[in-house]
């Protein structure tokens, strides 16, 4: 297994060579550390001695500058060359062998790649939810809950990391919600912050339980029929690196947490009063843009622990999200598939602009695409 290692890693680095630029500077220099952390095995709370990680970064962007303009290679396997998107293949071969694969393109068009050790496997709304611990490959772009197609992963690694940042940012407009969340815990982020180590266990803990939840966003994602068959693939594929992309996802987002059967429904169904509160506190500027009902009854939630406002505020960003997804769907249908720039001028103008959100859309955009 070590020979397929080496090859998935390979392909993780040739994507980060290929799409670094992607990034802000800032952007990147902080997926970087998380990227060494997970490399260097520490904890999130962790943090590498400064030379060791200059060096790191050094080596690094030397290889990421050997390593750009190639294509990711096949996987050999079992005496077998397989595509290295051959998810389902890869992981009939990989399964007696305790190892679940992943693959596939996120923000950007960027391919992802992912080798790990699942610890539990159970069967939710139809999908197969694979939670998996040790991660033994993944490239620099790494998301708690990734779904492929009838297959969702669950990782703790990059929740752990994901919580971690949220915690020691701690952005003034975001600390009430952290507040309340880590309360729920019996915890503070002072402490946690001064004590980490003190804290450990109740940190994992944590992680562990609103992993659990948040895999309700995929399901939302896989059940939701607002972008019908192909058509949300084609679409980010046709705005790639674009304000136009960034939106279509925000738009998919908004649904899967908010569909009847999504997260915010399961945090409501299971009175999960601590997840709400990070899921605010960890929402995107663009989705706080989509979602700003969820703020409004937040204090009132505080103060009653009632549930009802805050199922009326999912049901009506569903409802908007589904308004909102059918424009961007008339625009794809309506699209010259040879003119992309248009389509991306149409959603802007006609969509987007409209919401009088452009603006704070350049900036999320400033840390997660090249600028053009």
């Amino acid at each position: 297994m070590q020979a397929l290692r080496e090859q998935i890693q390979r392909n993780c680095a040739v994507s980060d060579a290929n799409f670094s630029g992607a990034f802000s500077l800032c952007g990147l220099l902080l997926r970087m550390r998380e990227l060494y952390k997970w490399e260097a095995g520490l904890a999130p709370w962790e943090e590498p001695e400064h030379g060791l990680i200059l060096d790191w970064v050094e080596q690094r962007e030397e290889l990421w500058q050997e390593l750009e303009g190639r294509g990711c290679e096949t996987l050999l396997l079992e005496g077998q060359e397989l595509d290295p998107f051959e998810v389902e293949r890869i992981n009939q071969r990989l399964a007696s062998r305790n190892l679940l694969y992943g693959a596939g393109y996120v923000l950007g068009m960027k391919p992802s790649f992912l080798l790990a050790e699942p610890v539990e496997s159970q069967l939710v709304e139809g999908l197969r939810v694979f939670t998996v611990d040790r991660e033994l490959c993944r490239d620099i772009f790494a998301t708690p809950v990734m779904r492929q197609g009838e297959r969702v992963i669950a990782r703790r690694q990059a929740m752990a990391f994901l919580l971690w940042d949220v915690i020691q940012e701690q952005r003034p407009s975001v600390r009430p919600a952290l507040g309340y969340a880590l309360a729920g815990y019996g915890l503070n982020s002072q402490d946690l912050l001064r004590q980490p180590g003190a804290h450990g266990a109740v940190y994992q803990r944590m992680v562990a339980e609103e992993l659990r939840v948040w895999v309700y966003h995929e399901i939302g994602e896989a059940l939701e029929d607002a972008f019908p068959g192909d058509v949300w693939h084609q679409m980010v594929a046709n705005t790639c690196q674009t304000l136009a992309e960034v939106f279509i996802r925000a738009v998919k987002d908004l649904l899967a947490d908010t569909h009847p059967q999504g997260l915010l429904a399961r945090m409501i169904q299971e009175d999960r009063k601590p997840s709400l509160g990070l899921y605010l506190a960890m929402m995107r500027p663009l989705s706080k843009m989509l979602f700003p009902g969820i703020f409004s009854v937040f204090p009132d939630f505080v103060r009653s622990g009632n549930w009802s406002e805050v199922d009326q505020a999912r049901g009506k960003a569903h409802v908007a999200g589904r308004n909102l997804a059918a424009r961007l769907v008339d625009i794809h249908a309506a699209a010259d598939p040879f003119d992309h720039a248009r389509t991306v001028e149409r959603i802007i103008e006609e969509v987007i602009r409209p919401l009088g959100i452009v603006d704070g859309m350049e900036v999320e955009a400033e840390g997660e695409l090249p600028s053009k």
